[in-house]
């Protein structure tokens, strides 16, 4: 049995999502779709667009068979530690024997010499990235240069190496390593490598516009396109709309036409009906500022992406506050980038400190969120052949789960809090506490 895993945010679930789950069955004759998404809180540092019960069944809905969530601790963290988590969970699943991706190349050969040279770390490349990076540029920036440098004077070597699938004259380095798609898919190899998984990685090539691109397109459109067009006309909800009997959404209205050329029309229908509001990194700001306001630099030190510096930083600017996403643009330098500072201005909500990554590696549980009728097959090996406690209600987790691994546990009840808190301040009370949400089983 081909069972394709696949770590996703879904934040929300689009064209390219569907095509990429479409792609992969084809390419691995997959029995199934096992899905590791993050949870109410994304690797950006936001919230995510919509909860996680909706987004799973936009994901059910559009090819998806199982979701499970990548604990908040992981899903909330950098790109290495975020991969590391969505790998050590599928591989813990038992079952799953593939790992797909998204890539602005689809040649793995290429993208495992580069995530095996990333592990080795030989000696010329780490005095390249400690050079980078006394220099004042961000671990991305440095890394990609660092990376380069070392591949343009080790290229006739690497010419040398029959192995070798790299040639620095066909390929554009910094272009390859400065896409988030392929940062993950890096990442996404390494793991697979220092975890010695037997997951085959499948990598898809991305269709469309680039992940940072704001265009609502008629063809293939990023998740960030729609999150800030639903943020720039809040209202579009309020326009009326018919279904035909030929399955299409007829509208009047322009956002809406643009918004159904970027999604399934499962997906939209999900996101149009959806009765909460959206929410977005500035509607947590008063909590931020009161943590800001009340911590002094060693708290502010402590927490997930901080460091002395950027504490005494914050202090310093911290009157300066006005919203979340104002104060990160003014806190980020040419060395600390946007996302990281913006990580840990949820990390200080949700109380999640560097230490806590040493404490909790990988994951210890495997959280159902929802799953397809057609797949209790899945459910059934899943139950058989899982190497971590299973929990599909929320009830379960404190009998199921050491006190340890409750701890990790705990931050996913605090995150769900959270969420509920930032709909709170936008006068939406609906939203039910975790432990009466009901796992999503979604019908064929």
């Amino acid at each position: 049995m081909n069972i394709i895993g696949i770590i996703a945010e879904y934040n929300p679930f689009h064209r390219g999502h569907a095509y990429q789950i479409e792609q992969l069955k084809k390419i691995c004759h997959a029995d199934y779709v096992i899905i590791a998404m993050s949870g109410n809180f994304v690797q950006r540092g936001a919230p995510a667009l919509m909860d996680k019960y909706s987004r799973t069944k936009m994901a059910l809905h559009c090819g998806a068979d199982l979701i499970l969530e990548l604990p908040t601790l992981f899903a909330s963290a950098s790109a290495e530690t975020f991969a590391r988590g969505g790998v050590s969970l599928l591989n813990n699943t038992g079952i799953v024997t593939h790992l797909g991706f998204g890539a602005e190349t689809d040649n793995i050969h290429l993208l495992s010499e580069l995530a095996n040279l990333l592990c080795l770390q030989p000696d010329p490349y780490r005095e390249a990235l400690h050079k980078e990076l006394k220099m004042g540029h961000s671990f991305p920036a440095a890394r990609a240069n660092a990376l380069e440098s070392y591949l343009l004077s080790h290229s006739l070597a690497l010419s040398a190496n029959t192995d070798s699938h790299f040639n620095c004259s066909d390929n554009n380095l910094q272009e390859i390593l400065a896409s988030p798609n392929n940062i993950l898919a890096l990442e996404y190899l390494k793991a697979l490598n220092t975890t010695k998984s037997i997951l085959i990685p499948v990598p898809i090539l991305r269709q469309g516009r680039s992940y940072h691109d704001t265009t609502i397109a008629e063809d293939f459109c990023s998740a960030t396109a729609i999150r800030t067009y639903l943020k720039r006309e809040p209202c579009w909800r309020n326009a009326q709309y018919d279904l035909g009997s030929n399955n299409h959404i007829s509208s009047s209205c322009d956002c809406a036409d643009s918004l159904k050329t970027a999604m399934p029309l499962d997906s939209y229908k999900i996101l149009r009906d959806y009765t909460h509001p959206f929410l977005f990194e500035d509607d947590f700001s008063t909590l931020l500022h009161y943590k800001l306001l009340f911590n002094d630099a060693d708290h502010l030190a402590a927490w997930a992406d901080s460091s002395p510096a950027l504490a005494d930083r914050l202090l310093h600017e911290r009157e300066y506050f006005t919203n979340w996403s104002k104060f990160c643009q003014r806190i980020k330098t040419k060395n600390i980038t946007y996302t990281r500072i913006s990580r840990l201005f949820l990390h200080m909500l949700l109380d999640i400190k560097q230490s806590d990554y040493h404490t909790f590696p990988v994951p210890s549980y495997l959280r159902i969120l929802g799953f397809r009728q057609t797949a209790s097959p899945l459910l059934s090996a899943l139950k058989s052949h899982s190497r971590l406690p299973i929990i599909t209600h929320p009830k379960k987790a404190q009998t199921l789960l050491s006190k340890q691994e409750q701890k990790l546990w705990d931050m996913d009840l605090r995150a769900a809090d959270l969420y509920r808190l930032g709909l709170t301040g936008k006068g939406d009370y609906s939203m039910k506490r975790e432990y009466r949400q009901q796992m999503i089983i979604s019908p064929p």
